[in-house]
């Protein structure tokens, strides 16, 4: 019976030791399992420009984005683009909770995948505060620093 109860604490030990490793785990996997998302869905919108052969812009509105088709180089016009991954209303929403800024409120790509309009959009966990940024290069090419 002695030996049951010694185990028994050391597991309570190592669990109580190991929490705040696993939480934080748990946090920064969800930040980039945010970002990442976020990737995906402006991917989105580039492969939509090149299969429709028209710019597709890619607007961001806090924890959701939309699609616009046929737009010009700087996101006027166009129509609203409902698909696969947006509701009814042609809204994507982002799964993860976290928010997102950027300094290009639209991304917008040619029929070509090249990004008419580039930038970085800043994906914050809203917990702790930690930052991952989504960066569109002219060239259209996603990536997560």
């Amino acid at each position: 019976m002695a030996e049951l109860l010694v185990t028994v604490a050391m597991i309570g030990v190592l669990a109580v030791l190991g929490t705040p490793y696993v939480i934080s785990y748990l946090r920064a996997a969800s930040l980039r399992a945010g970002a990442q998302e976020l990737a995906t869905i402006i991917n989105g919108a580039r492969q939509l420009a090149i299969s429709r052969n028209a710019n597709v812009c890619m607007r961001i509105n806090g924890t959701s984005a939309e699609y616009r088709t046929n737009v010009s180089a700087t996101c006027g016009g166009g129509t609203l683009y409902v698909g696969p991954m947006s509701s009814d209303t042609g809204v994507i929403t982002l799964q993860n909770e976290i928010d997102i800024s950027g300094n290009t409120a639209n991304v917008t790509f040619s029929n070509l995948g090249a990004a008419l309009t580039a930038g970085t959009y800043t994906v914050r966990h809203p917990h702790t505060g930690n930052t991952l940024n989504v960066v569109v290069s002219a060239a259209g090419r996603v990536q997560i620093q």
